[in-house]
């Protein structure tokens, strides 16, 4: 039997082959974005992608699917306490596409952009020359809140550290395609609030992009530490349990660990957005313990960070 393809086991692969990148490479693959050294200014750069069938159901409007693409992209630059400077956009249309729905599609695209104050100035397209998904990739460029403020990369936590996450879980991706993944708000103003309160105590941080079960496991392999999670104090989304707000996915809010005593606050940035507290980062307690403990009533359940979980994949793979 050939081998199973993980997409995490693919990640591993690309950040093994890219450990020599020069010297102009602050942070390479693993975080949210790359953090590159320009003219001695921090310069971050990534791409994220839509595609139907995997990020949204075909039939899916071209506004939404046009700002989700955009909006992807900015919820990693809120991950790393950043700010949006510009993207570009890449679009490969199914060959059937009309005219007006093409022109909806990038008029989304250009509008959500400037929205963020990051204008869409340049890109590629191409049509499938059979069928094909509709896929949107978009890249953008960011920059430090300040240059005396480092991005906070997802490496930084620390043994003890509190875990945080913004907002609520679960639930966000229905299995007809529709929920908030469509029309989320990434968490900008709450992550430069956090990094202006928190200081140096803000260890690490990213965007809850695949479930907070993979997602913590992400962020705790990359500091070396294991995550343990209270399942009694996730803040889900109505009709939700602890298992959807671990599993679900396409939640886009923001997971931090903070070091010290400095009390964190419980709402944050202009909307109000609840901060809750949900679990602790510690040291590994053996080698091939997992990265991602749960804590449910005294009991202790382990789950597999890079595998088994719920995502936006197979909702459509099974329709």
């Amino acid at each position: 039997m050939p081998e199973p393809f993980r997409e995490d086991d693919l990640l591993a692969y690309i950040r093994d082959q890219s450990r020599m990148l020069g010297p102009r490479v602050r942070t390479g693959p693993g975080d949210d974005l790359a953090v590159l050294d320009f003219h001695g200014h921090g310069l971050l750069v990534g791409v994220d992608q839509v595609i139907e069938g995997v990020h949204f159901s075909k039939g899916t409007a071209p506004e939404l699917v046009g700002r989700k693409a955009v909006v992807r992209n900015i919820s990693d630059v809120a991950g790393m306490a950043a700010r949006p400077l510009a993207m570009v956009a890449s679009c490969v249309l199914p060959p059937d596409v009309s005219p007006e729905f093409a022109r909806r599609l990038v008029d989304a695209v250009r509008r959500t952009a400037l929205q963020f104050n990051a204008p869409l100035v340049g890109g590629d397209t191409a049509l499938h020359r059979g069928p094909g998904p509709l896929t949107v990739s978009v890249t953008v460029l960011a920059e430090p809140v300040s240059q005396a403020m480092h991005p906070v990369l997802r490496s930084g936590g620390h043994a003890n550290d509190r875990l945080f996450v913004t907002g609520s879980l679960g639930g966000s991706l229905l299995p007809d395609g529709t929920g908030k993944h469509l029309d989320f708000e990434p968490r900008l103003d709450e992550a430069e609030a956090l990094h202006a309160t928190l200081g140096g105590e803000l260890h690490a941080m990213m965007d809850l992009s695949d479930g907070l079960a993979r997602d913590a496991a992400r962020l705790a392999e990359a500091s070396g530490l294991q995550a343990v999670i209270d399942v009694a104090a996730l803040p889900c989304n109505p009709g939700c349990g602890w298992r959807e707000a671990m599993c679900d996915g396409e939640d886009y809010e923001l997971l931090l660990a903070v070091g010290g005593t400095r009390a964190v606050p419980a709402v944050v940035g202009r909307g109000r957005t609840r901060i809750s507290q949900v679990g602790v980062l510690r040291a590994m307690p053996l080698p091939n313990a997992p990265r991602v403990v749960c804590m449910l009533s005294d009991v202790e359940l382990s789950l597999d960070g890079a595998a088994g979980f719920h995502d936006a994949t197979r909702v459509f793979e099974a329709r």
